[in-house]
């Protein structure tokens, strides 16, 4: 039975009737596997209108490349100006803390060397 590729991507069917797709489009590609036997089976076109993204043209790759970023970034939740002031704080606190704890360690360490360079007599303080 010969299988022919769909427009619309089904995340649920993504790379499972394919051979060698990486799953994550399920337009690559593969072959189709409906026989079992390689010689049967034919590689998918190289190009296909909209959905092929392999057209040897460089300006219509980066334009692919920008309408499916769009495309992506259409998808992201983004959060609120309260959500990203809150945790800007929380980034901004967390950061003064780290400094002010390598700092005192810094210096505890400090101290502990130039006491051990006196003890042994070749501190120079």
């Amino acid at each position: 039975m010969a299988q022919t590729k769909s427009n619309q991507s089904n995340p649920a069917r993504a790379g499972s009737n394919r051979v060698g797709s990486a799953g994550s489009r399920g337009g690559s590609r593969g072959t189709a596997t409906g026989s079992g036997s390689s010689s049967a089976a034919s590689p998918l076109p190289l190009t296909s209108g909209r959905g092929g993204r392999r057209t040897g043209n460089p300006f219509a790759l980066i334009g692919n490349f920008i309408r499916d970023v769009r495309s992506e970034l259409r998808k992201v939740a983004w959060p609120t100006r309260h959500e990203t002031l809150n945790l800007t704080i929380v980034v901004i606190a967390l950061s003064v803390v780290v400094g002010v704890f390598l700092g005192g360690v810094d210096y505890i360490f400090q101290e502990l060397f130039k006491t051990l360079l006196q003890l042994t007599g070749s501190g120079g303080a």
